[in-house]
């Protein structure tokens, strides 16, 4: 995976103000997903119950990038489905962009991935008379590699059935901390071997033996 320089320093994906308040949607997404990390900073994909988001799971997805291709939607609500119209699982997630939106939205997806964060983003489709609002947050796959992601994206105003593609409005991303590494005491740390090495025996030679001459030479 490309592991993409800070916001900061990318023009195309640096947060341009304050992100207006969250959906409900996204507050139980985010919830949910933070109840499944005790203690560690990114949940694995396979402790994802469906059954515990039941009531934001129409407006729910995963997505899965493998490699260096695009996140890819591994399973999708039926309310993405319904304003695609289509299904779309196996579609690219930047397939609900505007295509001069793709490359911004790509490399957003992938910036989530390599920090990790967690991603926000204001949405509008229509002539702009649709808005909406998107949420992604980073899941390990059972290998431990981060290139999973769970989200939802939410219309929050003009609702209609099919608001066409989206446009970016504002995005933000928010590092995951890594907790810290605890120090033993060097008491209670363990001794480390070189290697696979066992410590080294001293060697002993043994006392040297006089044997008795059982064979003599006869003239």
């Amino acid at each position: 995976m490309k592991h993409l320089p800070p916001l900061d320093d990318m023009p195309q994906t640096a947060s341009r103000r304050v992100m207006p308040p969250p959906t409900p949607a996204m507050v139980d997404v985010r919830a949910y997903w933070q109840g499944l990390c005790r203690g560690q900073p990114v949940p694995f994909r396979s402790q994802i119950d469906p059954a515990q988001i039941t009531s934001v799971l129409d407006r729910a997805f995963v997505l899965e990038r493998r490699r260096s291709e695009l996140a890819r939607f591994r399973v999708a609500g039926s309310q993405l489905c319904t304003a695609m119209g289509m299904d779309l699982r196996g579609m690219p997630m930047i397939s609900l962009f505007d295509p001069s939106e793709r490359r911004r939205c790509s490399d957003w997806l992938d910036h989530i991935l390599s920090q990790p964060a967690t991603g926000e983003m204001t949405l509008t489709a229509g002539d702009a008379t649709v808005q909406a609002r998107l949420l992604v947050l980073p899941l390990r796959s059972d290998m431990g590699q981060i290139d999973r992601m769970l989200g939802c994206l939410e219309v929050t105003s003009n609702g209609i059935e099919h608001p066409g593609l989206y446009r970016i409005g504002d995005l933000d991303t928010t590092p995951i901390p890594r907790p810290p590494r605890a120090d033993l005491a060097e008491e209670t740390r363990a001794p480390c071997p070189e290697g696979f090495a066992d410590p080294a025996a001293r060697f002993a030679a043994r006392p040297r033996r006089n044997r008795p001459a059982y064979l003599r030479v006869v003239k």
